[in-house]
């Protein structure tokens, strides 16, 4: 009897369990009934204006930044949008879609976040105007494909070629400019991605290159610093501290696994019995000889810098220091294969044939003591594998210059593919809404009004670029058109000012076309949704 008032008592348990999970679910969701025609409406521009409003003040290079706690109390500091749409705790149906857009364009292009969610989300609250207006939301998709269909095709006609390095450094210096970080560390980081991709292409033949696998980016909490090296960097300390801590034009051999001696590889049965001084003796004779041949092998090689996945034996380590070789142990496997890319070093066990063919080649290898920590600096010119090290004093602000680096890379990443670049600081934007507005008056039907809509919200970029700078958007508009009626290409100025586009700024243009097609998409999904359906 017992028994069973136990277990109807842990149903009810489990029940109540149930409820309160439903409940959380229902409260993140923000719905409490299906929702259809105005109501559905209603949400519709409450959840877009709640995401723009969001993500608009974290937008370019005044954006300000978010603090965001999320359910398990980790704690970010960003203003980088992917991580920010990421992090709210809500399932409304609109946020999961525009969550869909900052994951897909971060996967397809690591940049683009926040302009292609801004853009999706003005598209809907314009569109909701238009629907309270009686205008059909079919037709609003309608003139959203047309205005969609010409900007990429003034997207085409207003890009330009990255012909020069200075073209290039100005598209990737946008891209990090962006994150919010100091401008004279922006310049810094933006001329080392310049430099490192710059060389990379030069030593690839078919003008391929995969920057995940072939650029490193390393973080550590001291300086402030970045600095970059052609080859690998370490924050490893050697083996031992008398091991050598610079060679020049170095042989490198990569093992893995331990190079320590086991009792059974001695004696397999484990039928000796230490019995006496002279078994005790004769056994750690034995276990020398055998870490002595080890040794021997390595040494043999020619190899005077030797990377180690495993744990290493002192007696072996006491060899290799006689030998004046330098020796890293308890490596991580990943590090091993960045060594073995820059190098042409073979990752190979001690008990292999070991040979000088299975050695890499590097310019310099040196051990240094940086901000109380020692790194290997391990110099290969003539290999496609650098390394990018960002020494920042606060934790934060580390994972700010890592979000800044990471973008411009991914920009560098797409004008190596396609050279083609647009004018940056919302100029694009700008030009494109005026292109659209006079695109509009030669389409009939209600489709104008919607190619209408999308040009505003084509404008509402450069207008939040003037805002966050601190501006007045009218006069800031005003002047925009200004140049744009004289045929000048203008932008907002980190300055505070509308000016031409000088210093250069450019943005890329294939990011930019991924950004607008992809906003569009996400919207005419949107759209085309008369009715949201809550589960009972």
């Amino acid at each position: 009897m017992s028994s069973m008032i136990n277990n109807v008592g842990q149903q009810q348990n489990n029940m109540d369990d149930i409820y309160h999970l439903a409940q959380s679910v229902r409260k993140k969701i923000g719905l409490e009934g299906d929702l259809e025609d105005k109501e559905l409406i209603d949400h519709l521009e409450t959840a877009s204006s709640e995401i723009k409003e969001l993500l608009s003040s974290s937008f370019g290079p005044m954006g300000l930044n978010k603090l965001i706690i999320n359910h398990v109390d980790d704690v970010y500091l960003t203003n980088d949008g992917k991580t920010i749409i990421e992090q709210m705790d809500v399932l409304h149906p609109i946020v999961t879609s525009l969550k869909e857009l900052s994951r897909s364009m971060d996967k397809s292009c690591g940049d683009g976040t926040k302009t292609a969610v801004i853009l999706a989300s003005s598209l809907i609250i314009n569109a909701v105007k238009l629907i309270k207006m009686g205008v059909h939301p079919t037709t609003i998709i309608k003139g959203y494909k047309l205005a969609l269909n010409k900007a990429y095709e003034l997207l085409e006609l207003n890009s330009i070629t990255a012909r020069s390095y200075d073209d290039s450094y100005a598209a990737i210096l946008s891209a990090t400019v962006s994150k919010g970080i100091e401008f004279d560390q922006a310049e810094i980081l933006s001329t080392i991605v310049v430099d490192v991709v710059e060389h990379l292409r030069a030593l690839s033949d078919d003008g391929y290159l995969d920057l995940d696998e072939n650029v490193k980016i390393m973080k550590k909490v001291g300086g402030p610093e970045i600095v970059h090296l052609n080859g690998v960097i370490l924050d490893e300390t050697p083996a031992r501290f008398d091991m050598p801590q610079s060679l020049i034009e170095p042989r490198i051999l990569i093992l893995n696994y331990d190079i320590k001696l086991k009792s059974a590889f001695i004696n397999s049965s484990h039928n000796i019995s230490m019995d006496s001084i002279e078994t005790a003796y004769l056994f750690e004779e034995e276990r020398k000889r055998i870490l002595g041949s080890f040794a021997e092998k390595i040494i043999n090689t020619g190899a005077n810098v030797v990377f180690c996945e495993g744990d290493v034996d002192s007696h072996i380590e006491e060899c290799l220091v006689k030998n004046n070789i330098l020796m890293f142990k308890k490596l991580k496997m990943k590090d091993l294969k960045s060594i073995s890319m820059a190098t042409g070093a073979e990752i190979m066990s001690i008990r292999d044939d070991l040979d000088e063919q299975h050695l890499g080649r590097a310019d310099k290898v040196e051990v240094k003591k940086r901000c109380g920590e020692d790194f290997a600096f391990i110099s290969a010119n003539d290999q496609k594998f650098s390394t990018i090290l960002i020494w920042e004093p606060v934790k934060y602000a580390l994972e700010k210059v890592e979000e800044a680096a990471d973008d411009a890379l991914n920009t560098a990443a797409f004008i190596l593919k396609n050279k083609m670049v647009v004018t940056g600081g919302g100029g694009i934007e700008f030009e494109l809404s005026q292109m659209l507005r006079n695109y509009a008056s030669t389409i009939g039907g209600k489709e104008q009004l919607a190619v209408i809509e999308y040009a505003n919200a084509l404008e509402e970029i450069p207008r939040i670029l003037a805002k966050n700078m601190g501006m007045n958007v009218i006069d800031s508009m005003t002047r925009m058109s200004h140049f744009y009626n004289k045929g000048l290409a203008a932008r907002v100025d980190r300055s505070r000012k509308i000016t031409e586009n000088v210093p250069l700024v450019y943005d890329s243009a294939t990011i930019k076309k991924l950004a607008i097609i992809s906003a569009t998409e996400t919207a005419n999904s949107v759209l085309r949704i008369d009715k949201i359906v809550l589960k009972k």
